[in-house]
């Protein structure tokens, strides 16, 4: 297993000290199963209503999953140009989400990613599928510029 670098100022993947909203995951890729893990426990100033997280939260979360996995098959990253989230159960805050994500179809500079968020009880709260775009590789280098490695995180852009 490989951890993923982050954005700083990313939302989803951020570092607190610079964006104090930031969710604050740590990706991960499994090789031996091609696909990114990742987990993320709810707090209050994530519910849409009465205890339950809100549906954004939980469509950021497996929008950036699957965007990692795109990354990894394509050695380039990658923007997100269709979403499609199927919520299925509500999250509770309070209990952790388990989230994984792989690429599948590819053509031209084009991807498909498939997804889920399971509860930590293993119940399905959502699956999503999308559309990802690949990056020219100029612009892959320019955002790997703004982001922060720590040792054994794998960098998509290296050769295998």
């Amino acid at each position: 297993m490989h951890t993923f670098p982050i954005y700083p100022a990313c939302p989803v993947c951020g570092d607190p000290s610079v964006n104090a909203a930031t969710l604050g995951v740590r990706w991960s890729w499994d090789p031996a199963v091609r696909r990114v893990l990742g987990c993320f426990t709810p707090g209050p100033d994530h519910a849409g209503y009465a205890g339950r997280v809100h549906g954004g939260v939980l469509s950021a979360l497996l929008d950036e999953c699957m965007a990692w996995a795109c990354a990894v098959e394509r050695r380039a990253y990658c923007l997100t140009g269709d979403l499609q989230i199927r919520f299925k159960a509500a999250a509770s805050l309070g209990e952790r989400i388990d989230l994984h994500a792989s690429a599948r179809d590819a053509w031209g500079p084009y991807l498909k990613a498939r997804g889920e968020a399971r509860s930590e009880n293993g119940d399905l709260l959502a699956s999503s599928v999308a559309t990802f775009a690949v990056l020219p590789r100029e612009e892959s280098l320019r955002l790997r510029a703004g982001l922060r490695f720590q040792p054994g995180d794998l960098d998509v852009l290296a050769a295998e």
